[in-house]
């Protein structure tokens, strides 16, 4: 079962103090939009806010349509990044996508000294702002990780050149002393198989949430699954809540697919802010408020009914019925079966790496809810090294760079990042490699885990 400790956080948003700048964000925005010939960063940062303000106003209407258009996603981080660290235009800053955003500008803005002292960091970055326009995590990842070696006092950082026709390289060479690596960065997302067991738990929520609405009881379901989400069927939680209808006080189950609980909504600290304060409807902060904190472990959702704030629709100034579903899963196979998607990954990362110097291969995860690391994850990715045959490549270590990027609900708080860096030996290898501990959004040593504001 989910457990959630209750706090008292019915704290009112303050009303001064809002006028604040992130000039490490500006700064890195800046330095990735001389990249592009002026007249043609106009027209798309033109294109981007057209598209922007369109679909708001689509959206106030009920109409979810697309906010940006994905082929340049890029150009959409740079509005969004300037949105959130510019006082004069920060009404535009999207949360619900933003806040995964500005934590990646503010560490490239902190680190472009270092990034100036790096042999093709330019030419990456500029790649990344003219040709991967779909794809910015990749290019944002590489930038990170070859900063974070120079940071860490490796003489000579340089990115690989590419090579038309001669197939892919490595992203970079680190040197130090006699010490001389190559490296190559993978920014994974969820595999097919984490996406489908996230849709999963969607739709067995969306069965929950809908007979909520008909029974018009706001409720409350929070569930640990033990069993893989897509092998339960769709109604398993529906089930849960016809059960929990039939009387009046919450209902609590275990069986060999989960463990949880169902109860009634209690409205006491969300309606107490809603007096004084409107609330992005389905956001953290309203998590926190109908559980007594908020998990960013776990993944949610929120349906509801809610009276829209005059010109944010999203923001809710009052709330009429609401239903929350939060879910974990600790299924053994689940984990399992991500470990091979990990194994995959540097299977063909490891092809990139050259033969004639010992390589070293970084695994970026961004997690999100349900999707983040754990112990479980650790322990079957360290196992799937342990047997993996790097061929000719000299693969000595691999890297799981886990970040996750917070919706933060403290009351000064409007950006965190939490990063756990794990290191496994390829086959008999031994040591920890040429970057062992070292976090790529903070400069502290990484054990077991930083949280950095």
């Amino acid at each position: 079962m989910v457990k959630i400790p209750s706090s008292d956080i019915t704290w009112i948003a303050q009303r001064h103090g809002q006028d604040w700048r992130d000039e490490a964000i500006l700064t890195a925005a800046d330095w990735l939009e001389q990249l592009v010939p002026s007249d043609a960063w106009k027209t798309r940062a033109d294109a981007v806010e057209a598209t922007f303000q369109a679909a708001k106003e689509k959206w106030a209407l009920g109409d979810r349509v697309p906010l940006f258009d994905p082929a340049d996603e890029i150009a959409w981080y740079l509005h969004q990044a300037r949105r959130y660290a510019d006082p004069t235009i920060r009404p535009d800053f999207f949360l619900p996508l933003g806040y995964r955003i500005v934590t990646l500008f503010r560490r490239i803005g902190q680190m472009l000294p270092t990034l100036s002292q790096i042999e093709g960091a330019k030419e990456r970055a500029e790649r990344l702002m003219t040709k991967s326009l779909s794809q910015p995590d990749d290019g944002i990842f590489e930038l990170l990780v070859a900063a974070t070696y120079k940071r860490r006092g490796w003489d000579s950082v340089s990115f690989v050149p590419e090579a038309p026709g001669l197939g892919k390289r490595n992203d970079l060479f680190v040197d130090r002393g006699r010490s001389h690596w190559a490296v190559e960065c993978k920014r994974a997302g969820r595999s097919g198989y984490a996406r489908n067991e996230r849709l999963a738990g969607e739709r067995m929520a969306e069965r929950a949430h809908a007979r909520s609405r008909q029974a018009d009881r706001p409720l409350i379901i929070l569930v640990r699954f033990k069993e893989e989400l897509h092998r339960l069927g769709d109604d398993y939680l529906v089930d849960r809540v016809e059960t929990f209808l039939d009387g009046n006080k919450p209902f609590e189950w275990a069986d060999d697919g989960a463990a949880g609980v169902v109860f009634d909504v209690d409205w006491a600290q969300l309606h107490s802010v809603l007096t004084h304060d409107d609330i992005y409807f389905g956001s953290s902060r309203m998590v926190e408020l109908l559980l007594g904190a908020y998990e960013p472990t776990i993944d949610y959702t929120i349906e509801g009914e809610w009276q829209p704030a005059e010109g944010r629709p999203l923001h809710a100034t009052w709330v009429d019925h609401v239903s929350l579903v939060a879910w974990r899963s600790s299924s053994e196979e689940a984990a399992r079966r991500k470990a091979m998607h990990f194994r995959g990954l540097v299977a063909r990362a490891s092809d990139q790496l050259p033969g004639d110097r010992p390589g070293a291969i970084h695994v970026g995860y961004e997690a999100v809810g349900g999707n983040s690391a754990d112990g479980l994850r650790h322990k079957f990715n360290r196992d799937q090294m342990r047997t993996f045959d790097p061929g000719t490549t000299r693969l000595r270590m691999v890297y799981g760079n886990y970040f996750m990027n917070e919706l933060v609900t403290a009351r000064n708080e409007s950006a965190a990042v939490t990063e756990t860096m794990a290191w496994y030996p390829v086959g008999s290898a031994k040591g920890t490699g040429p970057l062992p501990n070292h976090l790529l959004f903070g400069d502290d040593d990484g054990l077991p885990g930083s949280h950095l504001r």
